[in-house]
């Protein structure tokens, strides 16, 4: 196949499919502009387990940032057959739980470290939320249709208290501030909108403005 033309969105595609392939890695930007290297030359020496160790080590990364969980939502996540899935579970060293009636598995450390606690402000699209085929551990299937309106794949933006959703929120870009809106999705306290302006505040630190929050009652 000959391309003559790889301006506008067709080059940026055919980088990517690039990536796929092994042939470049996306790498750091310069400035706004997204860059590529090509991956032989950005890591020269390359890992190369066999399957079985792949699958585990698959496992352990998923489960150490997503568990407890199920083999179901691991199997989801990857796209892989559940027997593979449960090849890799088995020799990723876990921990079999029970989380109200149902088996869920996690990595040692991480139960041993305890649940995080406290108000955060996720993007829409936080793997918090997109990680799990099951998401009722953290919200209900009402906020569930706020977080994803019309279902059709667009997250919106949550405020996660001690990992249940409180809130949605979106934000404008102004040129001195930014205006964040909250729209509760479960009753609020004095307290509870104090909590929810201090977890929104790193992000007028990440664009470089200050922020104020309106109250969607």
């Amino acid at each position: 196949m000959c391309i003559r033309d790889s301006s506008g969105p067709l080059g940026y595609h055919l980088l990517w499919y690039a990536s796929q392939r092994g042939v470049t890695a996306i790498a750091p930007n310069e400035g706004t502009e997204q860059t590529f290297v090509l991956l032989d030359e950005w890591a020269g020496k390359r890992n190369t387990p066999s399957r079985d160790e792949a699958l585990g080590i698959l496992a352990h990364r998923y489960f150490r940032s997503h568990g407890p969980t199920t083999a179901k939502d691991f199997a989801g996540w990857t796209m892989l057959p559940m027997k593979e899935a449960r090849a890799g579970i088995a020799a990723a060293g876990l921990r079999k739980v029970d989380v109200d009636g149902t088996e869920m598995w996690a990595d040692p450390a991480v139960l041993d470290a305890g649940p995080v606690r406290g108000w955060h402000a996720l993007p829409g699209f936080d793997e918090y939320m997109l990680g799990y085929k099951d998401r009722s551990m953290m919200a209900t299937p009402a906020q569930l249709k706020s977080i994803i309106p019309g279902g059709n794949g667009v997250f919106q933006s949550t405020l996660v208290q001690d990992g249940k959703v409180r809130a949605v929120w979106k934000r404008t870009l102004g040129k001195k501030a930014v205006s964040i809106v909250v729209s509760p999705q479960t009753t609020f306290t004095a307290k509870d909108w104090a909590s929810a302006e201090e977890a929104l505040q790193p992000f007028g630190t990440f664009v470089g403005l200050p922020v104020t929050v309106k109250k969607l009652e």
